[in-house]
């Protein structure tokens, strides 16, 4: 009997903070399908008396913005980030898991020192990178600066780490170069911890407001800062803003349940080592 109490209050609990965390979503979609009109009213409408789509139209249409070229232009970006941030955060953590060589703690250490700088101390300088290197409004600009970082390599080497080194030393007897190695050996059982990190990026990307806000402007803005449109010092036109981030969830929560499965058993093995 105490077992069944523990247990219903364990999944009371998880009911209650499951709804906290989606209240805000369901306020996001229940303003988005208000008419303008009733999204302040009052007493709070906590559900749509009068559903409609207009605010879905008027943002897919409005001559204030081009809202479907933000979404390739944040769709874009994020997945050639994220693609190459995989690639180089693998090849920097593969020899810093798995080859011996003079000052390899010391290089590591170094690298994960580098989370301890704040974002912000390098925004300056990384703009006038780009404008020396004429990328302001490309895609360059959302791609190549920070495609590699220190939580990157962090976390695929110490998933490399978990990987029984017999594996390696029985392809490296068999005449496999550290290449061959890597590409059949550790990648193929690295998919958790890649689709984990691959997951990560694409998020951080899409999701990147202050970055996109210096560097594109116009039709080049990715979604996050061309959704702030629909927001004015003196106006905020609540159902176009709620129907836009509506839509700019949507791809972030279709790349989240694809992944979960990896997502779940990637962080769960990535604190492992031998």
């Amino acid at each position: 009997m105490k077992k069944s109490a523990r247990q219903l209050l364990r999944f009371s609990v998880l009911i209650f903070f499951a709804l906290v965390f989606l209240l805000p979503i369901y306020w996001m979609l229940n303003t988005s399908f208000k008419p303008e009109s009733d999204t302040l009213a009052r007493p709070v409408q906590w559900w749509p008396y009068r559903p409609t789509l207009g605010n879905f139209l008027e943002v897919l249409t409005s001559p204030d913005g081009n809202l479907l070229r933000w979404l390739w232009n944040s769709v874009f970006t994020a997945t050639m980030y994220a693609g190459f941030h995989l690639l180089f955060c693998a090849l920097a953590a593969f020899p810093l898991a798995r080859m011996k060589f003079r000052g390899r703690e010391l290089w590591f250490w170094f690298i994960l020192s580098s989370m301890m700088i704040p974002g912000v101390v390098t925004l300056i300088p990384s703009y006038i990178l780009m404008i020396r290197l004429e990328w302001i409004d490309t895609y360059n600009a959302m791609i190549w600066p920070g495609v590699s970082d220190a939580f990157g390599v962090f976390l695929l080497r110490q998933f490399f780490l978990g990987i029984p080194r017999e594996l390696e030393e029985a392809a490296v007897m068999d005449g496999a170069s550290s290449l061959k190695v890597f590409l059949r050996i550790l990648v193929p059982m690295s998919v958790p911890a890649l689709v984990t990190l691959l997951v990560f990026s694409f998020m951080a990307c899409w999701n990147n407001y202050t970055w996109p806000l210096f560097v594109m402007h116009g039709d080049m803005q990715t979604l996050p800062v061309g959704i702030s449109s629909f927001s004015s010092r003196y106006n905020t036109d609540y159902g176009k803003l709620m129907a836009a981030t509506a839509l700019t969830a949507i791809p972030v929560i279709i790349a989240y349940v694809l992944a979960q499965r990896h997502l779940e058993r990637g962080m769960s093995l990535s604190g492992s080592k031998e």
